[in-house]
């Protein structure tokens, strides 16, 4: 009886597992073919005949082009089109991979990682810490040194070697020291360069991508404040340089504001002495002929002219410098006015020549002709007195340019010296200091005259000699056809 319950068992059993064997099979029948069906699907839907690309290029090639077909790339026949597009996918990714790895440079950032990546076994997982077993405290003392100076790092390393109760100035590297110089080294040389600095010498710690990182960008920060306490050092230098220069054109305008005063107390005396003497020459001596009276009231007349003319220069600068001057606007021909200045002057003589360039005079002006010419007559004046070439020629050309009228005064002469050129047109300045008299006062008052006309005066540098230009502004000037209209 129990032979045959376990033998009912033993095929109930066989029964049970032939059953689950057989489920299981259909059940994975079933999951293979619907996973094939979806792949059939998925495939036929990407790259299926005429859903992307139409069946005639599966069948010839892009524009006929049958080595190119999509299933037979550059004549590879015969082959599954899984393996075949694997094939072309991994090597046409390879392809690029190197040639964009052969053609580009790699960031600061990723050779570190891919340096990391390699020789990920020699790169410790823990967190950084010190550990100062291996250090050497001489060593640690020379760094600080030379970034902290030699007497605060030992006075750092003698405070921590007495607190650890040493003697003298080498503590033991404990981690609370190293810790501490860190700290004090981060003042001078930022955290991150600190901490990777200490960690070379101790070996202890490891120096991660992010500290190298960290000391990259700390370095580009120096570099910054460098380079803007450099451009602030050279603007100060400018600074500098523009006050000493400015010193020096003080120290002239004193130096010839003395001898202005000198000179003007001199042009003042002298006059008034000689009117003085010969005025009471007049009133007290009896018996002069008329030709000694007439010489003497000469000689008094003329030192009263120039007295007078002292005296106009004086009030004329005055009222110049103040805006108190009104003008007599006018319109002239600039070859006229030029005519007019040059006779003023003292004209064309055998000792002084004025050569003049006729085609670019024929220009009309609307302005204070006047004291235009004063200009005009001034620096002609000034080549004849000042002018040191054996025959004396004054070049007197205009042309219109984009600034406006450019008239340009140049003689033949050795010009005015460098140190001088700056200050000519100050009051007080007297072009070749005793050379020829005058009180220094005509330039300054061409300088204020230009300047009520809005135009300019200034001296070219590095001409033949002596060279002023005379610069109007474009609407006081027309051609001959806009003034005769």
């Amino acid at each position: 009886m129990n032979v045959s319950c376990d033998v009912t068992a033993k095929r109930s059993g066989v029964a049970t597992k032939h059953w689950y064997l057989e489920i299981h099979r259909v059940h994975k029948g079933v999951s293979e073919d619907v996973l094939q069906h979806a792949a059939n699907v998925l495939q036929g839907f990407l790259v299926g005949p005429s859903v992307i690309l139409p069946q005639s290029v599966f069948d010839h090639g892009p524009f006929g082009l049958d080595w190119l077909r999509p299933q037979a790339l550059f004549g590879a026949v015969g082959m599954d089109p899984l393996v075949h597009a694997v094939m072309w996918s991994m090597m046409l990714n390879t392809v690029v991979f190197v040639v964009v790895s052969l053609v580009t440079f790699p960031k600061p950032v990723e050779r570190l990682q891919g340096a990391q990546f390699v020789n990920v076994f020699q790169h410790s997982g823990t967190t950084p810490g010190w550990s100062g077993g291996l250090a050497q405290s001489e060593d640690l003392l020379i760094m600080s040194q030379r970034i902290m100076g030699a007497a605060q790092a030992q006075a750092l390393f003698s405070s921590a070697a007495q607190r650890q109760g040493l003697a003298g100035y080498l503590p033991e590297p404990t981690p609370e020291f190293l810790q501490e110089l860190e700290r004090e080294l981060s003042g001078s040389v930022g955290a991150a360069t600190a901490h990777a600095m200490i960690s070379q010498i101790v070996g202890g710690a490891t120096v991660s991508v992010e500290d190298l990182m960290a000391v990259a960008d700390e370095t580009a920060q120096i570099m910054e404040y460098s380079s803007r306490l450099e451009a602030k050092t050279q603007e100060q230098e400018r600074t500098a340089r523009q006050l000493r220069e400015a010193y020096q054109k003080l120290t002239q305008l004193s130096v010839q504001k003395d001898a202005f005063l000198s000179q003007i107390s001199h042009e003042l005396r002298t006059p008034m002495t000689s009117i003085r003497a010969f005025s009471e020459i007049l009133r007290d001596t009896e018996g002069l002929t008329p030709a000694e009276k007439g010489k003497y009231a000469t000689i008094i007349h003329d030192e009263a002219i120039r007295l007078t003319r002292l005296l106009d220069d004086l009030l004329d600068l005055s009222v110049l410098e103040n805006g108190q001057v009104v003008l007599n606007i006018h319109t002239g021909r600039l070859s006229d006015l030029l005519d007019r200045s040059v006779g003023a002057a003292g004209g064309v003589t055998d000792g002084f020549r004025i050569e003049r360039h006729k085609s670019g005079e024929e220009v009309w002006l609307t302005t204070d002709l006047d004291r235009l010419a004063q200009v005009f007559i001034n620096l002609i004046a000034n080549a004849r007195k000042y002018c040191d070439a054996t025959k004396p020629v004054l070049s007197i050309s205009a042309k219109i340019e984009a600034v406006g009228l450019v008239i340009d005064f140049t003689d033949n002469g050795s010009g005015i010296p460098t140190d001088q050129q700056s200050v000519i047109f100050e009051k007080f300045s007297r072009i070749g200091h005793t050379k020829a008299g005058g009180a220094g006062l005509g330039l300054a008052i061409c300088r204020e005259i230009m300047a009520r006309l809005n135009g300019d005066i200034i001296y070219l540098p590095g001409q033949s000699g002596a060279a002023f230009r005379v610069i109007l502004p474009s609407d006081v000037v027309s051609m001959p056809h806009a003034a005769s209209a």
